[in-house]
This record gives structure tokens, sequence and C-alpha cells, in this order.
């Protein structure tokens, strides 16, 4: 049964980290990605001022239009500077996986219980890529057709940018508009590749570590106890994927944290200008909200499944016939169990562990943060 070899998932990383100056297995942070970092946080902060602007003269509505791309700008600009400061840890994990990997590539029946969850991951990766390079090509390009339209139904040029900044000059002629659109758009890109490459690298090691305790939980469960060395060796496996699931926690407790926050706030807006806005603004803000809420339940779609499959290492222990068994064998399977009873967990920075629950507690926040924000509106 064939699997795609292990740098196969990391491909798409790769080739976002190396751009963005922040290689993959090198313990080295690249200039180009201060210059990055710093060229999104200026556009951020003319999203920033401008959202003051409209806040200062009470517009609500446009107000909520622009929160969404501001909070974006924010959540890549937060997650890329917390992971690239964990950088060694992230290659450590990475080079683990990658050794274990090999385990499963050469043991067929291994290969034969991975193979669903491998190849949804693989498929996923490439849909999710999809998905926001589609976003971001319509939200950077979307204001060039506007103004085609606009003159040819008025035969007039009205200059406008992707993003709505509050800028020093006017951007009324080509010679300031061509710059800061340019700005805009590369800004823009930068932007999806931060957070991009952060929900991937968060999306292939929960998966990997998933999978182990997954294989764990099945060699546990056809033990037959003719081969004491044989349990050693998952005893140690599983003591080893426990600490490298722990790892995998301190890595993204943050970004997940950031995630569940600025998330919260990104579908309370979308929705809103979904039900209040305009009939122009429909198809953006709907495949806006799409993006945010996918990236919201795959998270901790992700996170529930290490919970589940850590919790079932007990259990297929618990099920093994271990009472058939010798003693020494009993008092392993028992130490097993006992450490299977503290189930791991992925967590939003000790804010919320990251699960179906955490799901139902973001769009709650978020439907709370709406009926507010519309009861505001109403009554001004």
């Amino acid at each position: 049964m064939h699997l795609p070899p292990f740098e196969d998932f990391l491909k798409y990383i790769v080739l976002i980290c190396s751009f963005l100056g922040i290689p993959l297995g090198v313990m080295k942070v690249h200039v180009k990605f201060y210059i990055f970092l710093l060229e999104v946080t200026l556009m951020l902060a003319g999203e920033v001022c401008f959202c003051i602007y409209m806040f200062r003269d009470k517009r609500l509505l446009e107000l909520t239009q622009l929160a969404p791309c501001a909070a974006i700008g924010a959540l890549s600009i937060l997650k890329i500077s917390y992971i690239a400061s964990k950088q060694e840890k992230v290659n450590n994990l990475i080079f683990s996986l990658r050794n274990l990997y090999e385990r499963i590539m050469n043991n067929e029946n291994r290969r034969k219980i991975a193979f669903k969850s491998i190849r949804f991951l693989y498929a996923f990766l490439n849909i999710y890529v999809i998905l926001n390079v589609f976003l971001i090509m319509i939200y950077n390009f979307s204001s060039l057709f506007i103004m085609l339209y606009h003159y040819l139904e008025e035969d007039e040029i009205v200059y406008m940018l992707p993003y709505a900044l509050l800028l020093p000059f006017s951007t009324d002629t080509w010679f300031t508009w061509i710059p800061v659109y340019i700005f805009s758009i590369t800004a823009g890109f930068l932007c999806v590749a931060f957070y991009t490459s952060v929900d991937l690298l968060y999306y292939v090691l929960t998966s990997h570590v998933c999978n182990h305790f997954t294989l764990i939980a099945n060699e546990l469960q056809y033990f037959d106890g003719t081969d004491e060395n044989e349990l050693r060796d998952i005893i140690i496996r599983h003591q080893y994927i426990l600490k490298l699931s722990k790892d995998l926690n301190e890595i993204f407790t943050m970004p997940n944290f950031f995630n569940v926050v600025v998330g919260s706030l990104q579908i309370c807006a979308l929705g809103f200008n979904l039900t209040i806005g305009g009939p122009s603004q429909i198809i953006g803000v709907l495949l806006f909200l799409i993006i945010v809420l996918l990236q919201m339940f795959v998270m901790c779609l992700f996170g529930e499944t290490l919970m589940r499959e850590s919790e079932r290492v007990g259990d297929a222990a618990y099920m093994c016939l271990w009472y058939n068994k010798d003693i020494r064998i009993k008092k392993d399977i028992l130490l097993i169990i006992r450490r299977s009873n503290k189930i791991q967990i992925l967590t939003a920075y000790k804010f919320s562990d990251i699960s179906y629950n955490c799901f139902t507690k973001i769009i709650s926040t978020s439907w709370t943060y709406f009926t507010l924000l519309k009861t505001v509106y109403m009554n001004r």
C-alpha cells in the first residue's frame, strides 16, 4: 500500500518558509523575514488607523467591514513571530516524526492502519492551500475589476485599493496609487503566507503524532503476550510519543490562543456584515467567513483527534486479555493504562482545550458579540 514520503507533507511549508526567510531545518532567521514582517506590520498599522477613524466617526458598519482584514493581519504577525521563536523545537519535532514515519513505511501492517488518515491529510493540505490562494487572489485583484467596470460604465477612473488604509497622502493619481497598490497586494500575499505556513505545520505535525498513538493502540489491542520485548518496545515508543505531544502543545499553544480570540471577533464581524451589509459584499464576505470557520473547525478537529487517539491507547491496553498474561506483563500493561489516563491535549494557552467543545465555545462567543453589536447598531 503506497504512502507518500514524509517530505511530501512538508513541501508547501518548506516552500513558503524558505521564501519568508525562516527555512526548516536551519536554526537561523534571515534578514528578509524581518523585512517582510515590517511590511505587513506597516500595512496593519494603516488598517488600524483607518478603523480608528471609522470608530471615531461612529461608522459601525464600515468598521466591521474592515476589522476582519486587520484582524487576520494581526493574527498572521503574532503566529509567525511565535513560531519563528520556536524554530529549534519545531525542527527537532519534525526530525523525530520523520524518523518515526520510516517505521510506518517499512511495515505493511502499519501502512494499512495509517493509510486512511495519511491520505486524508495529504488531500486536505492541497485543498487548504488552494482555498487560501483563491481567497487572497479575490481580495488582492477584485479592486482592479471594479475599477474597470466603473470605467466602462461611467467613463471615469476611480482609484481603488484592495484594503482600506489611512495614508498621509492621496491616492487619486497613477503616480501615488501604483506604489501603494503594489505594497498592499504584496503585504496581502505575505499575510496569507504567514498564517498558512503556521496552519499547515500544525496540521502536519498534529496528524502524525495522532497516527503514532493509533499505531500503538492497535499493537496493544492485538498483543498476544508471547514477546515481552515487543511490549517493552511499545512502552518506550508510547513514552516517546507522549513527550512529542507535549512538545507539540508547547509549540502551538500561543498560535491556538491567537486563533481562538481573533477568530471569535472575525466571525462576529463577518456575520454582522453578511446580515447588515449590501448585496455587493455577500460573495467576498461569505467566502472569508467560510475560510475562517474552516480554519477554526479543523484546528479543533485535530485537537479532538489527538485527545481521542491518546485515550485509545489505554482502552486498547485494557482489551488485550491482560489477565491471561505473565505478572511482569500485567505490570507493564498497568503502567500503560495509568499513563494513558492523562489524555494528551492541545491548549490555547490554558484558555481552553482545543476540541469540539472549543469550537462550540468559539461559535457561542461570536454569537454573543454579534447580538450585542447588532443591538448597538440598531439602537444608534
